[in-house]
């Protein structure tokens, strides 16, 4: 099962500020989701986006 994250449980997850988390998440293609009005992001989404992240 799948756990989900609010908007500043996820920005503390990527070390990142929740106006980021707001302003940039669609900008840069992370999936999220709403629920009841509130924005959600799952923590594998997370953990696979930060690893596409990766500079060589």
């Amino acid at each position: 099962m799948s756990r989900y994250l609010g908007v500043d449980e996820a920005a503390a997850y990527l070390a990142v500020s929740r106006r980021w988390m707001y302003r940039e998440s669609r900008r840069h293609g992370l999936p999220r989701y709403y629920f009841g009005g509130k924005l959600r992001f799952k923590i594998i989404d997370l953990d696979k986006w930060a690893q596409q992240q990766k500079v060589t």
